[in-house]
């Protein structure tokens, strides 16, 4: 962690949480908030502890703890989640980056983070899908209203995300549409040739994977990889082998590796 970085404390899911990248000290503070939220109803800070402290006749009015001036709590849905990293406060460090989806990140030029996390009383079920949506739905706003994101990071697939992207993939899920795979997952072929995901495994306890012989085409195997995980999220997962048909009737077969924590997918 760079000097001048905030830590996530106990309270917070720590790797459930949504970062936004920003230039060097382009990051919003509590004013940029306000007139972000402004917009978006559905949205409100439901605590600021420096606005708290700032009330308080036993403090007198006192400047507030050097803990509490880089973030604030917001409320959506009816669930909480902390904002962190929120000038003059230390921005959070840059999470690792292993999958780029329209953008560029360079941790070595000097971005600054802000990170959204459920907040306490949610934690233990951030990887329960309304809260994720939930969560999603926060960014996604305030990517549109904040201005200067240059990237969101999910650090469950550790992928970064271009803002623009990010913010009509996740709109697009919250009113109907496809999941948004490319972007919380990350797909890679291995060493063998066969298709892995990295991410799966946050939303379904397993990762996926596409026997060699299905990626000989790789744009295809993605393709089938983003179809089979739409049939996924917010299922149970089978607990026997099955058969299904791709969309052009070639049969195929799914098979749960719990010990690998693997989804296998092979020619019937």
């Amino acid at each position: 962690m760079a000097a001048g970085e905030r830590s996530i404390g106990e309270g917070s899911a720590v790797g459930s949480g949504l970062i936004l990248l920003f230039d060097k000290g382009k990051r919003p503070d509590r004013a940029d908030l306000l007139a972000a939220l402004s917009d978006q109803p559905r949205i409100a800070i439901s605590h600021d502890p420096i606005a708290v402290e700032r009330l308080d006749p036993v403090n007198g009015g006192a400047l507030p703890n050097d803990s509490d001036i880089d973030w604030v709590e917001l409320l959506a849905d009816g669930l909480t989640f902390d904002l962190l990293g929120l000038r003059p406060g230390p921005a959070l460090a840059t999470p690792e980056v292993g999958y780029l989806f329209n953008v560029q990140v360079d941790r070595e030029e000097g971005s600054e983070a802000l990170g959204l996390y459920p907040g306490p009383h949610i934690a233990q079920g951030a990887h329960a899908l309304p809260i994720v949506r939930t969560l999603l739905g926060i960014g996604a706003a305030l990517v549109r209203s904040l201005g200067g994101v240059n990237a969101v990071c999910w650090p469950p697939a550790r992928s970064a995300i271009a803002p623009k992207f990010f913010a009509k993939t996740t709109e697009s899920w919250l009113i109907g549409g496809p999941f948004p795979a490319l972007g919380l997952l990350g797909i890679r072929f291995d060493g063998q040739g066969a298709l892995c995901s990295e991410g799966l495994n946050f939303f379904t306890d397993c990762e996926l994977w596409l026997d060699p012989a299905l990626c000989r085409d790789r744009t295809a195997a993605t393709r089938l990889a983003v179809r089979v995980v739409q049939e996924l999220i917010g299922f149970d997962l089978p607990e026997s082998a099955c058969e299904f048909a791709t969309e052009d009737g070639t049969i195929l077969k799914l098979e749960p590796d719990r010990p690998a924590g693997l989804l296998r997918i092979f020619p019937a």
